[in-house]
């Protein structure tokens, strides 16, 4: 039997107990989670150096998965266009988008779907797919991942079991062993939870190594409400180290985009020459970085100048 269809004894006769009680032995077993995705730190660095790859080189990161799992790869892929500004992540669920808000639970045992799937998303040979499975046995996941390796796709098994079919399907594989869960077979739970950090891992340690972030900022989101465009002022009023209104009339005039900004800023150049070095450099990243750089050293010349001609002229006196 699967490790997460097991029953857990510590929940028997559940629904005797009180609320408290109830809340305390979720609780507790929540508390695995975190320790169990420690354990393959090693596998999700793997996999975020084959998704980084696979968007450096032109590809995708795609997740493919069916019910709860589909859904969280979905959910990951869909925040990394605000936060990352990428549509380079992309979600694939069994059922499609009326499967995210009710369950379409018969679609899961056609692997033949996600092969129909997978070739509507033209997947090729440039992308990484990982498929997300709690059991390890979905065939919708493994159709998926076996279709992928066939083409010659980076592929990736994210499973909360340790004997499941699915690691074989794929060259990396991610198990978080998280026990049986408190209602037996219920992998929303803590499954669930292990798969939701391991994306939120996997897609944020891969942006940030392809230059999508600036030290602890998101420097590339997309600026679409009022939260987003007070997020994105004070990340350059704080990076820049210039006023707030300041910062308003310079990201103004780089028409919202806060890498054009701090460009602009600190190299002091109009927006078009601004824009064009970050289409020329190897990542937004590294390029904010020389021109910060380049912009300190020239701030640090001039008070030494400063200081010098302060000097002289108290000589002078």
């Amino acid at each position: 039997m699967r490790i997460t269809e097991r029953a857990h004894p510590a929940s028997a006769k559940l629904e005797t107990r009180p609320a408290s009680k109830i809340l305390e032995i979720i609780n507790r077993e929540d508390q695995h989670v975190a320790r169990a995705v420690k354990k393959v730190l090693p596998q999700i660095a793997r996999a975020v150096d084959a998704a980084s790859r696979a968007i450096r080189e032109g590809g995708r990161l795609i997740y493919l998965g069916a019910g709860t799992s589909g859904r969280l790869g979905v959910l990951d892929a869909a925040e990394c266009i605000p936060t990352f500004g990428t549509t380079s992540v992309v979600g694939v669920l069994a059922g499609g988008r009326r499967a995210l808000a009710r369950p379409v639970e018969a679609v899961e045992d056609k692997p033949a779907l996600a092969v129909g799937d997978l070739k509507r998303l033209r997947l090729t040979r440039r992308d990484a797919l990982v498929g997300i499975s709690a059991g390890g046995t979905t065939p919708y996941t493994l159709g998926g991942l076996r279709y992928a390796r066939r083409l010659g796709a980076k592929t990736v098994a994210l499973t909360s079991n340790p004997r499941a079919p699915i690691i074989r399907a794929a060259d990396v594989a991610i198990v978080p062993v998280v026990g049986p869960e408190v209602v037996a077979g219920s992998t929303r739970m803590k499954a669930g939870t292990a798969a939701k950090l391991v994306l939120n891992m996997l897609s944020t340690a891969t942006m940030i190594r392809l230059g999508r972030t600036y030290s602890h900022w998101m420097i590339n989101l997309r600026m679409t409400n009022r939260k987003l465009r007070h997020r994105g002022l004070e990340i350059l009023w704080r990076a820049g180290g210039i006023r707030k209104a300041t910062a308003a009339a310079k990201l103004r005039q780089a028409g919202e985009q806060l890498p054009v900004a701090l460009l602009m800023l600190w190299k002091n150049i109009p927006r078009q020459e601004a824009a064009r070095l970050l289409r020329g450099g190897k990542n937004i990243a590294e390029v904010l970085r020389e021109a910060q750089a380049g912009f300190l050293a020239g701030k640090s010349r001039a008070r030494r100048a400063r200081s010098r001609d302060g000097r002289r002229k108290a000589v002078a006196r």
